[in-house]
Order: structure tokens, then sequence, then C-alpha cells
């Protein structure tokens, strides 16, 4: 047997892409019209062109090079994609393309998976799923999928059972604190994520064989094993950690084979970054733009998705669900001094950012500006107590038709003196984001992971005093 194409014969016909590792797929044997044989994986089909894996190798080729037997095997392999569908029950793929050629807002879009946020660097598109959501035959708990820079899908996350979900929260935004809820027996939990692993790993392997086992680093400092399909440049990556969560990733194979490492934006390039968000308008509002949403849905957490926001915004890939589980007691209630170890080690390991706790003494714009000058939000812990919430809401509504700003801030800085008694008591311990202030009027702009309703709202300095529990963290350079 001769090996079909030489360099020769098919410099003008074949396309040579990234290197990828073939794992849990079965070469075909393939014939050209003039009898020499092949073997290749096949690796998705698009109109009369075929793409090939041979020795670590992408090629495409005409489908009119093959033998009219071996065009039949090549159309039966190249129908992958919707297999993969039918497997994972959502149309997640579409003829001829990779989830990477594709933008992420069209991928939504198919899937039904609502905007989240879109910035000009990055969007995600997330979907807290009704109970009859299944994915892969397993229900899911929370997807979502990442867009990059130029728009384009960079990665799904799926997760299902996990520690988190066990007590069920009521309501989303503010109403999050009303934390009546149903519980579930803490001993289903382990079984429940048996059972997803398991029905995953059928679809899967049903289509694309069996998985390999790799390490991979999680969130913090720990690394968990992941069984890995590849399959047309998309790597499936199912991962269950202990008492902890089930989760399905779709990522690119160099994300795979990076170990789950993304590439590092400079320190400079960063900086330029940060400081092109800020802005500043005839009001004397600074404030940042661009910091991307992250809606907890109907879950208590605050903090890993207050950290999320800032680790993306600092260009440090982060889950909300994820970071939940290191530091998260079942159903909510974050032990965010731990979270903040597991994230300083995250930020540095990943996207070589520090993360810093501070004391805020005061809160007074000028001892804030210095942060937000910069660029960099800061997560600050407080106590959302329903009378913050409604004075939030009222002034930042209010502020849209202030015609005279002086004026303003006499009215705010009174009416300030008149809530502080009402806004020292109360619990309802949260964490936000401080993302502007106001010199002239005594004012600072906060934003909760409540959704985009929530992504500015407006308090005076003396009334944020009021709540704060004068402790924040920054992601920093």
């Amino acid at each position: 047997m001769s090996v079909l194409p030489s360099c020769q014969t098919v410099a003008t016909l074949l396309c040579v892409f990234l290197a990828v590792s073939s794992l849990g797929a079965k070469p075909l044997q393939l014939t050209d019209t003039r009898g020499k044989t092949i073997k290749a994986e096949v690796l998705g089909l698009s109109g009369d062109k075929v793409r090939l894996e041979m020795k670590g190798k992408e090629y495409t080729l005409p489908l009119s090079r093959f033998s009219a037997e071996s065009q039949a095997l090549l159309q039966e392999a190249g129908q992958k994609g919707e297999q993969l569908n039918q497997a994972l029950g959502q149309p997640l793929f579409t003829p001829g393309k990779t989830l990477w050629e594709e933008p992420a807002e069209t991928l939504a879009k198919r899937l039904e998976w609502p905007e989240e946020s879109k910035t000009p660097y990055t969007s995600s598109y997330r979907l807290y799923p009704r109970e009859s959501y299944l994915f892969a035959g397993a229900p899911a708990r929370t997807a979502v999928a990442y867009g990059n820079e130029k728009g384009h899908t960079e990665l799904l996350s799926i997760i299902f059972s996990n520690k988190g979900d066990t007590l069920s929260s009521v309501g989303s935004g503010e109403d999050h604190f009303d934390e009546r809820g149903t519980k579930i027996n803490p001993e289903t939990l382990a079984g429940a994520m048996k059972l997803d692993e398991v029905r995953i790993s059928k679809a899967l392997t049903s289509i694309l064989g069996p998985p390999e086992d790799q390490a991979m680093f999680a969130q913090g400092s720990s690394k968990i094993k992941n069984k890995r399909w590849d399959w047309n440049g998309h790597s499936f990556l199912l991962s269950l950690s202990d008492e902890e969560y089930v989760r399905l990733r779709v990522a690119p194979i160099s994300f795979a084979e990076a170990g789950g490492k993304t590439e590092r934006i400079s320190d400079q390039d960063m900086r330029k970054r940060l400081a092109s968000n800020v802005t500043r308008n005839s009001a004397g509002d600074v404030y940042i733009d661009n910091i991307p949403m992250v809606d907890q849905g109907p879950k208590g957490y605050c903090a890993p998705a207050t950290f999320e926001r800032a680790m993306r915004h600092a260009g440090v890939a982060a889950d909300m669900y994820l970071l939940a589980t290191l530091a998260t007691s079942p159903g909510g209630g974050t032990y965010t001094e731990l979270l903040y170890d597991k994230v300083a080690f995250t930020t540095r390991s990943k996207g070589g950012r520090s993360a810093k706790e501070i004391t805020l003494n005061s809160l007074q714009p000028g001892r804030i500006k210095r942060y937000i000058e910069k660029g960099v939000p800061v997560l600050w812990r407080m106590r959302s107590v329903s009378s913050y919430n409604d004075i939030a809401n009222e002034r930042s509504k209010a502020r849209k038709d202030v015609k005279n700003w002086s004026d303003w801030a006499r009215k705010v800085d009174a009416e300030a003196e008149k809530n502080l008694p009402g806004l020292r008591n109360g619990t309802n311990y949260h964490i936000c984001l401080i993302v502007g202030y106001n010199e002239n009027t005594g004012e600072l702009a906060v934003s909760d992971s409540w959704g985009p309703e929530y992504e500015r709202r407006w308090i005076h300095w003396k009334e944020a005093e009021a709540v704060s529990q004068r402790g924040a963290y920054l992601i920093d350079l």
C-alpha cells in the first residue's frame, strides 16, 4: 500500500491546520480514484470538502478525490455533528462549522440561552434552565457560553448536580435575600452526581468512542480529573469533583492541550484597556464601563459572581459556579475569606494578576477615586438592607432628570443625613462592586450581580458607610 496524499500531489488541494490529538476516534480506510489508500479520521464535512486528520495533521480535500465507496463512508462519518446534536439533545452544531468559527450570539440564539453581558472584550449568554431541560441526557442547573473580543464562541460550561443547588433560594436580584427554600437530603447528592456523569459519558461515547482521562486545572490550586473526547477542533471535558459538582465544558482543543490555561494579556496592554474603560461626564460622574455582568440568578452567589466579574474584567477566566464550590455551604452562604484565598491563587496562576484585601475606613469619593481612575473596581463588603436598595433605586431613577447638579448635591446630602438611622440595622450580608464616584455630589456608583438593571446605581457616601462592613478586595495588576 502506498500512502496518500504525498506532499507533491496534494500541495494545492489541502489546508493544514493546527496539530490535534485524536482521542477515542476510529480511523477509516479510504481509497482514492487511482486505487491508493490511506487511514484517516474524519473531522467534518462541508459541501464537497472533507476535513481529515492523518498523523497529527488536518487536511481539507475534495470528496471527488475518493472512490464512490469511500465517498459513501465519508458522507456517513461526516454526519457526526448532527449525531452529536441528537445525543446531546440540543442543536449545538451546524454543518460545516466549528463553534469557534461562529459568533457566540448566533450560537446562543440557536440554543435559546439569554444574553447576560456584552462588552468590547467579552460576552456571555447564561441560562438558568427549567427542571425539564436536559443536556446529554442529564438535567442542567446552569449553562453559559462565553464569547471573545472578536465575538466568536470561546467556551461553553454546563453545570449539573452540585453542592450549591442542594438548597434552592426564592427569587432573583434583591429578592434572593428571602431565603425560604426546600432542602434536598445531602446523602442523595453523590448519587445524583454519579448518575449525571454516567448519562453524559454514555451520550458522548455513543458517538465519539471511549474517552481518555486528563487532569486539568480547576479554579483555585486544585487539579480535577476530566474525561476527554475530541472531535473537529472541539474538546468535550467532563469532570466530577467529589461532593462538589459535575461539569461539562466544550472548549477548543488548544485549551485542553494547555491544561485549561488561557493566553495571558500583558500588564501593559491590560493597563491601557482598564484606563480606556473609565468614563467621565459633564455632571462630574467618573465610572468604569464595560465590566462584564454576571447574573447570580436565584442563588446566594453574590461573592462568586462578583469575583467572576472582577476577574474577567482583569482578563482572568473565571466561572461563578466553580468559584462557589470552593467556599460555599450547600444552598448559598459563601465563606468570603476562603473564597478570596482561592481567587488570589487563581488570578496569580492563570492571569498574572494580584488579588488584594483592603480596609475601607472611609467611603468618601476622594478615598475611592484612585482605584476607579485606574479602571479597577472595588469589591465591597456591605449589608444590602431593603432601605438601602430602595434609596439606591429611587436615587438612580431621579438622577436621569437632574438639570442643576449643585442643587442635586445639596438635596442628596440632606437626604443622606435623614436616612442614616434607618440604614444601621439589618444583615443581608452582601458583596458588590463600587465602580464610580462623583466628588461634587458625594455619590458612589455601585454595581450588583443581579442583571443589567443593576449595572450602575448611585448612593451617597454617607449612606454607603452606614451599611459598609469596611472590608473590600481588588483584582489589580
